[in-house]
């Protein structure tokens, strides 16, 4: 459980997260009228979380006891 939680508030998801931020909000201001917005833009959060969730995984050092 504590490596689980070491990965989610590693810094490669916050940089996951933020970037899909600002992607929602840009396809937020750019879209059409009658868009579903909020749903594109939970799906792009998501995806930036789990995006940098696994680059922070993958290339992380472990550190063995």
């Amino acid at each position: 459980m504590e490596e689980l939680f070491a990965l989610i508030v590693a810094p490669a998801v916050l940089v996951g997260v933020v970037g899909a931020v600002a992607l929602a909000v840009l396809f937020h201001l750019l879209a059409p009228a009658g868009t579903d917005t909020v749903s594109a833009g939970a799906w792009l959060v998501g995806i930036g979380a789990v995006g940098g969730l696994l680059w922070e995984w993958r290339f992380r050092e472990d550190k063995k006891k």
